[in-house]
């Protein structure tokens, strides 16, 4: 069984997952705080790209954030378990997305406390959600401050550890 993963005390979590769908990749993620409310929300569009460009994109414009946002002790859970090994472990400079995870392990060496972390896709349907939103829409960026509509059940089963069977 599978549920959101909340933050420790003094933390923020971030979800940050994205999405390919009829080849429109997007990206989405949500900070919330260790009671499962909303912080701050965000989704973008990226036009025809993979699925990892579009993980990696996430984990960057997510942590990004919350750097801006000034979170310093920060657990970043996505569900791609190859995105986080990459950043986790590293790549040859010649890997394909090698200057994407050189800027996310530059963003993780700054001053804050932060780990990166793999999740199932049942823990992680809130961002799961934005970055549909993102495969679908046009717009780059789009910071959310308030919860998008048809979220918040989403948001309550989380807040409340409802427990999901792993798919």
């Amino acid at each position: 069984m599978v549920k959101w993963d909340a933050p420790s005390t003094h933390q923020i979590a971030i979800n940050i997952d994205g999405s390919v769908m009829d080849h429109k990749a997007g990206f989405g993620g949500i900070i919330r705080g260790t009671d499962g409310g909303w912080i701050h929300g965000f989704y973008g569009h990226l036009g025809e790209k993979d699925i990892l460009y579009a993980e990696l994109i996430a984990i960057l414009k997510g942590l990004s954030l919350c750097w801006d946002l000034n979170f310093r002790n920060v657990k970043c859970m996505s569900d791609s378990l190859l995105a986080v090994t990459l950043i986790n472990n590293g790549v040859p400079i010649f890997h394909q997305y090698a200057a994407i995870i050189s800027n996310i392990q530059a963003l993780i060496s700054r001053d804050w406390e932060i780990s990166v972390n793999h999740v199932f896709r049942k823990g992680n349907q809130a961002a799961d959600f934005l970055a549909k939103l993102g495969s679908a829409n046009s717009c780059s960026f789009v910071p959310l401050l308030e919860p998008s509509v048809g979220i918040s059940d989403i948001l309550q089963a989380d807040s409340l550890g409802v427990l999901f069977p792993r798919l």
